[in-house]
C-alpha cells in the first residue's frame, strides 16, 4: 500500500538531483533479505549518462537514498533504505507500519481509473449448440476481468455476443422438422435440460445428414436461408434495422416452411437462452447487454459500401478482404451464397457497442485464439472505413484451449464436454471427498474448483483439467484457498473475535512478518492484474498468501498469550478479509465453514 508513494518520492528525487525523468520500476522483493520493495533506478540512470565523469550506479543510489531520507515519508515508514550490489535500492518497511494493514478497513483498492468506461465482451455461446468447458474458461476469465477493472475504478459494461443464426442452427432445425424421433419429441420436452439434450442430439443428426445425404444437404441450405429470413423478421418486429437483403429470394424450395421455421427458430432459440441463463447464474455472472448475430445482419450492407470504397472486393460471387498488402490474411465478409459472415456482422456490431453506452475507453473481446486473424482483419477494415473513433479502442484477449486429460472436444460428434457436466462432476467429487459437507457449500466449492483451474494460468495458456489436482487441499486449487479462509474464520469464531487495532508489537516471528508483507502487496497485485487483464496474478498471490498463513498456523499457537493472541487474531482477520476480497475478484465465493 506504500508503493505509489515510494514511486512519487523517487520521481521527485530524480528531478531534484537533476537526472532526466524516467519510468521507474519498483518491484516486490521475493526474498525479505533484500527488503520489502526494491528498484534498479540507479542502474537506469547510470546508463543514461553521457558525460566523461560518469557516476557509478552505486554512487547514484547513495545520492538517491540521502535525498529520500530527508523526506518525512521515508523517516516515518522505513526502518532502513540501503544499497545492494549493482546499485539496487532496497526498502525495509517498519513493522509497525505493516501492522497498520491488519485493519480490514485498510485493505482497500484505490480507484485509479475512476470515471473511465470500458466494455468487456465475454461468454459468446451459440444457440442450438453445447455450452462446453471452453465457454466456462471464457466466462471465468471475463467475469474476473470485469471485477478487477471495477476494483480499480472502471465503470464496466458487461456484454455477451451470442450466435443465433448460422448453418449449425439449420442442421438442428432440419432434424427437428424431418427426422424421427426428434420431430415427435419437439412438443413433449418441457425441462430445460431435456430441451438442450434434444437440441444437441438433433444437431448431431442433422450434421450427419448434411455430410452423407445430398437431398438433405440442399434442404438444410434452404433452411439456413429461412433461418436468416426468420432472424430478419424477428429483429424487424422489434424495430431493429436489418439487412437490405431479402433472404427469401435465395430459397430454392419449400418457401412455405418459412412460418414453421420462424416459430421453431424462436422457440428453440429461447430454449438455449434459458439454459445459458441458468449457467450464468450458477457461476455468478450477469450481463448489461446481450448482442446477437441476428441483430447485426446489416453488416452485409456495410460490406457492400466497403466494396464501393475499394476496401473490400468481389471475388467469385463472394466479398473478401485481401490482407496481403497489410500483412494480414484474406478473409470473406459475404460468402458466395450471399450471406454475411462473422466479419461482416462485426462491422455492424462495433457501431452498436460504441454508441449505446457513451464514451468507451476500450472494448475487450475475450475470444479464443482461432479468431486472432478475424480480429486483426476486422479492426483493419474498420480503420480503413475511417471509423477513427474505434481505432486503438478494441483489444482481443486470447484465452487458451481447455481439455480434460483424457481427450479432445467435438460438438459435431456429440462428444462435447459440457460446462454443466464439469460443474456437476466437480460437485460429486467434492461430496465424495467431504461426505459431511452440505449441498450449498459443496456447490460453492465445486464452482471454486472449476474457476480456479481456469484462472490459475495465464489466459493464453492451454490447460488440461484434472479433478484430482483441482480438488486437492494441499495447495494450488480453489478448495485450498477456500479452506484457508474457513480455517481463519474458525479461529476467529473460537475466540469470539472482533477486530481491535494493534498499535505495536515487538519481536515479530518470521512467519508473521511474511504474512504482513503479503497483505502490503495486495493492492499492487490487483492493479497489476487489472492493467494486464491477468487474473492468474491474483490466483497466484492468494495461493502464496494461503501457504504463508497455513505455515504460520502450523508453527505457532494463536490462542495463547494475551499480547500475541490479539496480534495473531488480527493477523487471521486480515488474512480472511484479503482472501475473501481476492477470491471475489476471481469470481469465487467463500464458505464460512468447510
Amino acid at each position: 500500500m506504500l508503493k505509489q508513494k515510494i514511486l512519487e518520492d523517487l520521481q521527485k528525487t530524480v528531478q531534484d538531483l537533476g537526472f532526466p525523468s524516467i519510468d521507474i520500476l519498483l518491484s516486490i522483493s521475493k526474498n525479505p533479505y533484500f527488503g520489502d520493495y526494491n528498484t534498479n533506478i540507479a542502474l537506469q540512470l547510470a546508463k543514461l549518462q553521457v558525460s566523461k565523469d560518469k557516476q557509478k550506479s552505486e554512487e547514484i543510489a547513495n545520492e538517491i537514498i540521502r535525498k529520500l531520507k530527508s523526506f518525512d515519508f521515508a523517516q516515518d515508514n522505513f526502518k532502513e533504505i540501503k544499497v545492494a550490489g549493482g546499485g539496487f535500492i532496497n526498502f525495509f518497511i517498519k513493522d509497525e507500519i505493516l501492522i497498520e494493514n491488519l485493519n480490514p478497513k485498510n485493505i482497500v483498492i484505490k480507484k485509479i481509473h475512476a470515471g473511465k468506461k470500458i466494455m468487456v465482451e465475454f461468454a459468446h455461446p451459440n444457440t442450438h449448440k453445447a455450452f462446453h468447458i471452453g465457454h466456462l474458461r471464457n466466462i471465468s476469465i471475463g467475469e474476473s476481468i470485469v471485477r478487477l477493472l471495477e476494483a480499480v475504478g472502471y465503470n464496466v459494461i458487461r456484454a455477451n455476443y451470442e450466435g443465433d443464426v448460422g448453418m449449425h442452427i439449420a442442421k438442428a432445425l432440419y432434424a427437428l422438422l424431418h427426422i424421427s424421433p426428434f420431430k415427435e419429441q419437439i412438443n413433449k420436452v418441457k425441462d430445460v435440460k431435456d430441451r438442450i439434450d434434444l437440441l444437441g442430439r438433433a444437431y448431431a443428426a442433422g450434421s450427419k445428414e448434411f455430410e452423407e445425404n445430398e437431398p438433405a444437404k440442399q434442404l438444410i441450405k434452404d433452411i439456413n436461408f429461412l433461418v436468416y429470413a426468420s432472424a430478419q423478421r424477428f429483429q424487424q418486429e422489434r424495430g431493429i434495422k436489418s439487412s437490405s437483403t431479402d433472404y427469401m429470394k435465395f430459397v430454392t424450395g419449400r418457401t412455405e416452411e418459412v412460418d414453421n421455421v420462424f416459430e421453431l427458430w424462436k422457440e428453440t432459440r429461447q430454449w438455449s437462452l434459458d439454459y445459458f441463463e441458468a449457467i450464468y447464474k450458477r457461476v455468478y455472472t450477469h450481463y448489461d447487454r446481450y448482442y446477437f448475430e441476428s441483430e447485426c445482419l446489416a453488416g452485409v450492407d456495410v460490406a457492400r459500401e466497403a466494396v464501393e470504397k475499394g476496401i473490400l472486393e468481389e471475388n467469385d460471387g463472394a466479398v473478401i478482404f485481401k490482407g496481403e498488402k497489410y500483412g494480414l490474411d484474406t478473409r470473406v465478409f459475404i460468402n458466395s451464397l450471399g450471406l454475411p459472415t462473422y466479419e461482416a456482422k462485426e462491422l455492424a456490431l462495433a457501431p452498436k457497442q460504441f454508441s449505446e453506452f457513451g464514451e468507451l475507453s476500450k472494448i475487450v473481446h475475450v475470444v479464443g485464439p482461432e479468431q486472432s486473424s478475424f480480429f486483426k482483419v476486422t479492426f483493419k477494415v474498420e480503420e480503413l472505413l475511417d471509423l477513427k473513433k474505434y481505432e486503438d479502442k478494441q483489444y482481443h484477449l486470447i484465452y487458451g484451449w481447455v481439455r480434460l486429460k483424457h481427450g479432445k472436444m467435438s460438438s459435431r460428434a456429440g462428444e462435447v464436454v459440457l460446462g454443466e457436466w464439469l460443474l456437476d462432476e466437480a460437485k460429486k467429487e467434492i461430496k465424495k471427498e467431504f461426505p459431511e459437507m452440505d449441498e450449498e457449500t459443496a456447490e460453492i466449492v465445486a464452482v471454486g474448483v472449476v474457476k480456479y483451474s481456469m484462472l490459475a494460468f495465464g489466459t493464453s495458456s492451454e490447460i488440461s483439467f484434472s479433478f484430482e489436482d483441482s480438488i486437492s487441499l494441499e495447495g494450488d486449487s480453489g478448495p485450498y484457498l477456500q479452506y484457508t479462509y474457513a480455517r481463519a474464520k474458525s479461529v476467529l469464531r473460537m475466540a469470539n473475535y472482533n477486530f481491535e487495532p494493534v498499535l505495536s508489537l515487538k519481536n515479530l516471528e518470521k512467519e508473521e512478518r511474511e504474512i504482513l508483507r503479503m497483505i502490503e502487496y495486495f493492492e499492487s497485485m490487483v492493479e497489476e492484474a487489472a492493467i494486464n487483464y491477468a487474473p492468474n496474478i491474483i490466483a497466484q498471490y492468494l495461493t502464496d498468501l494461503s501457504k504463508s498463513y497455513n505455515l504460520f498456523y502450523q508453527k505457532h499457537r494463536i490462542l495463547e498469550g494475551e499480547e500475541k493472541m490479539e496480534f495473531r487474531l488480527a493477523l487471521s482477520c486480515a488474512v480472511a478479509a484479503t482472501l475473501k476480497m481476492g477470491l471475489y475478484l476471481l469470481g469465487i465465493k467463500v464458505p464460512e465453514r468447510m
